[in-house]
């Protein structure tokens, strides 16, 4: 058993948007080429994903995520 697993989102908790922040932002800083410039700010990282997870609920976007076991998002 592989210790993560890949999932649809269909809609996004809190949680889940603050997961999706930090890793967006650890992205950034890290210095992957994902359309955001560093410094990137908690604040614009939670607004794209509250923007994402808006869209994703009127089946506009689709969300896949990578969770652990425990559901923690790993990408």
């Amino acid at each position: 058993m592989r210790p993560w697993s890949l999932k649809l989102l269909h809609t996004v908790d809190d949680a889940q948007i603050d997961q999706l922040a930090d890793l967006l932002i650890d992205c950034v800083e890290g210095g992957a080429s994902v359309s955001f410039m560093w410094p990137m700010t908690d604040e614009k990282a939670h607004g794209f994903w509250l923007k994402a997870a808006e869209s994703a609920a009127r089946g506009e976007r689709m969300i896949f995520v990578a969770e652990d076991q425990s559901g923690v998002i790993l990408g």
